[in-house]
């Protein structure tokens, strides 16, 4: 057993079961027109979302082109797709109706499909695609 290799499996076109540790699904937001100031706040303000349904991660490591990515996460453990869906989708709302109350207005983009495959191989380059 390679523990390097990291299985991934898609459970639709924008949920994945990623090490069959977490249901993922990706957000990309657009922060290039924002001044550091404005970045900082928005950080700390995504950094007190909270939600029942989902864990939130910020990975900033492409700021440097203008790009964040929020990491939307359900644990596997006891959870089955269908449901992991659900919460997905009611985090996504949650986080949203957080955002909302934000003075700037941000352009986000779903990651779907081989999006989210390119995103999260850029990390984990031993990915096994499992169906």
């Amino acid at each position: 057993m390679d523990f390097l290799v990291k299985k991934y499996q898609p459970i639709n076109e924008e949920l994945v079961l990623f090490n069959e540790e977490h249901y993922l699904s990706v957000i990309k937001v657009h922060i290039a027109d924002l001044e550091t100031s404005k970045r900082e706040a928005l950080f700390n303000h995504l950094f007190e979302f909270a939600s029942n349904d989902v864990d939130l991660e910020i990975d900033v490591s492409e700021e440097h082109n203008g790009i964040w990515y929020l990491q939307v996460l359900v644990p596997h453990v006891l959870t089955l797709p269908d449901v992991a869906a659900k919460r997905i989708g009611r985090g996504k709302e949650q986080l949203e109706a957080h955002l909302a109350s934000q003075p700037v207005q941000l352009i986000q983009n779903l990651l779907s499909g081989e999006e989210i495959y390119t995103y999260v191989k850029r990390y984990n380059p031993n990915i096994e695609v499992v169906s």
